[in-house]
């Protein structure tokens, strides 16, 4: 298998999902498909690489701040991982207590590692989910709900078909699921407008005129599944995985990178520093760019080298919205108090310095009208942001979307 080339690879998994039409219309009558469907999980790669698995696993499990549960989980299982490419590899899990041995293809490539499998969910997230959710140097990706609308309406082949969409506001006590299929984008308009759900996961048929070729869906979570695709159409099977993988990166990227931050530049580094010397101001407090407050006055330009925002837009009319005051309040205790890696302190109205003890990092928030604007410091990543959004979609407030803004600068 050595050296094929990633296609071919993938080729394979294209064929394990194809049907045809009569196999298609039996699955349909039976209302049960013969096989399970092709899964694609994609994570944020921060140093990963399959080849030194081995050494990864073994350098977690003599660390003394490894926890339980992932240490039961590499204990329990072991792992090979063969190349097939300068990309792929085929990574191999077994379960002794089960006498099993489950496939998964990953493909790394730059800032993302992509898998493929086409084992049974309940085996995925005992396994290959397990060890992404274990492994550091990994982190799946987490979308907005306008994400996954656009994943579908940016392709002009592609239909809207089905979606899951949920609500669940802080300010008030209640939660709608909804779950529709055979569904289109006026349906969800109207689940939207009636009762403000917004769609965690979206299910939607690739047309190869003008028939259907290819059924697939997309989580929130970075998790994709192709059900199947039609006899014929296998080509369009591989372009539809090309394209919703670059495109789920692509909004990753354009979410919650951060290209520029309040940087801490050397004093010196601006010839009009003014007379205020170090010497004369190591007497000040120092601030968070890390220069003396006196010399933070003076050259504004040594601090601040630019800055990236998060603002979560919050679109709801809903008369009941509480003002930005009881927005602060809320967030203060169902996240900021009650989930245990944050810390945090308030230097100004609404305005708060939050540390992430989980990432070793911080970020500003402060709450302007229904909104939170998340500010960028010196040590705030693409992880941490990517985190924060997770917690809020999931344990505070289900629909916001996010607008990006990030500039280089001089202040």
């Amino acid at each position: 298998m050595e050296d094929t080339p990633t296609e071919e690879v993938l080729e394979q998994f294209v064929d394990f999902v194809t049907k045809t039409d009569e196999e298609i219309a039996e699955e349909g009558r039976r209302k049960e498909k013969k096989t399970t469907e092709l899964k694609l999980y994609i994570a944020a790669n921060r140093g990963f690489s399959p080849d030194a698995l081995g050494e990864t696993i073994q350098d977690l499990l003599v660390s003394d701040d490894l926890n339980k549960s992932p240490r039961d989980f590499f204990e329990s299982h072991s792992f090979s991982v063969d190349s097939i490419n300068a990309d792929a590899s085929l990574l191999v899990i077994s379960t002794p207590k089960y006498n099993r041995k489950d496939e998964f293809l990953l493909i790394n490539e730059g800032e993302y590692l992509k898998v493929l499998t086409v084992v049974r969910r309940s085996i995925a997230k005992d396994t290959i989910e397990k060890l992404i959710q274990y492994l550091p140097q990994l982190d799946r990706i987490f979308l907005t709900s306008e994400d996954l609308r656009e994943l579908v309406e940016e392709n002009e082949k592609r239909d809207l078909s089905g979606f899951t969409a949920k609500y669940e506001p802080f300010f008030k006590d209640e939660y709608i699921s909804v779950q529709v299929h055979g569904g289109s984008d006026e349906h969800l308009d109207k689940v939207q407008d009636d009762f403000d759900a917004r769609a965690k996961r979206v299910v939607f048929s690739q047309r190869n005129s003008p028939a259907e070729a290819v059924k697939g869906t997309v989580n929130q979570d970075g998790y994709a599944s192709i059900p199947r695709v039609r006899s014929g159409s296998g080509e369009v099977g591989l372009e539809t995985i090309e394209n919703v993988v670059e495109a789920c990166q692509t909004k990753d990227k354009e979410n919650f990178k951060v290209e520029h931050r309040p940087e801490r530049l050397t004093p010196g580094d601006h010839y009009f520093l003014s007379q205020v010397t170090l010497d004369e101001s190591t007497d000040g407090n120092e601030t968070d760019g890390g220069l003396p407050e006196p010399l933070r006055d003076s050259d504004q330009g040594s601090v601040l080298d630019g800055l990236t925002i998060c603002i979560f837009e919050e679109e709801i009319e809903d008369e009941e919205y509480p003002d930005q005051d009881a927005v602060a309040g809320s967030l203060e205790e169902d996240v900021l108090e009650y989930k245990q890696r944050y810390r945090y302190s308030s230097i100004g109205e609404n305005h708060y310095l939050v540390y992430d003890g989980d990432r070793g990092q911080s970020f500003e928030i402060v709450v302007s009208n229904k909104d939170l604007k998340v500010y960028s410091r010196n040590n705030t990543t693409q992880e941490g942001l990517r985190d924060f959004y997770q917690i809020i979609d999931g344990e505070f407030n289900s629909s916001y979307r996010i607008e990006k803004t990030s500039k280089k600068m001089r202040a």
